[in-house]
């Protein structure tokens, strides 16, 4: 049984009792880091078009991106009280929503642009909509935040974005909580907390140099696929073979 992250393992114990923990092998999904290279810049042409697509009033802010399918648990919410928050205390910030809307969220995609415009930020928050040049997008961000409400089984754009070298606000919970720890402890915040991930931005732009993650060591495509291919290396072996016989024969 493999678990892509130590919360699955955790939720399987709990959940399938009679499944042997020594039979639960954790191998964190990955990334790559040669399609998402620490320090990667954009080529000056689409930064261009893009700075110039957003709204004249966002050109010159800290861009702070929300990606993420519009659904209710990634937060977008969050999100827009963490901007106004911002706004209100004259950081000069502009929030991007990155995700498309499938047709039975439309009803909460109505609702998250009822909350902007109740909050007078129509201006401050730019909704992008699915996008295929998400890494971009992120690498001229200020900040990339994850603010999930519930716990993801791992989370792959909270660590795209780090393995960039771009600083993450991130629910810490779930698999995304375990990257943030190992990775950038910083940018983690208790999960459901936009005030905390308010204070932790509101820090970072106050000197304009938000701490910047290291290339990763940890959690890459490489290392996710020498373990798969480990564990069933170690299946094949007629030793493991005649073992797990044993077990059904018991």
């Amino acid at each position: 049984m493999i678990a892509v992250s130590n919360s699955i393992a955790e939720y399987i114990q709990q959940h399938y009792p009679a499944c042997p923990p020594e039979r639960i092998h954790i191998i964190h999904r990955g990334v790559d880091p040669a399609e998402f290279p620490h320090g990667y810049a954009p080529a000056e042409a689409w930064k261009e078009t893009f700075l110039r697509s957003l709204p004249e009033h966002a050109r010159g802010r800290a861009l702070l991106t929300l990606p993420g399918r519009i659904t209710r648990w990634k937060g977008q919410l969050d999100f827009i009280e963490v901007i106004d928050a911002l706004i209100r205390e004259d950081h000069p910030v502009h929030g991007l929503l990155v995700g498309g809307t499938e047709r039975r969220r439309r009803r909460y995609e109505l609702e998250i642009r009822k909350a902007i415009s109740e909050r007078g930020l129509d201006s401050h928050i730019t909704w992008l909509g699915q996008r295929s040049d998400l890494r971009e997008i992120m690498t001229v961000s200020f900040a990339v935040l994850s603010l999930s409400r519930d716990p993801e089984a791992f989370g792959r754009v909270s660590l795209e974005a780090l393995s960039l070298g771009r600083p993450v606000v991130a629910y810490a919970h779930g698999g995304v909580g375990e990257q943030m720890a190992a990775l950038f402890p910083q940018g983690g915040v208790p999960p459901r907390n936009p005030r905390e991930a308010t204070r932790i931005l509101s820090d970072w732009l106050k000197h304009y140099s938000p701490p910047t993650p290291a290339p990763l060591t940890r959690f890459t495509l490489q290392q996710m696929q020498r373990e798969t291919l480990g564990v069933y290396d170690r299946l094949f072996q007629p030793e493991s073979f005649m073992n797990s016989r044993d077990d059904r024969a018991g």
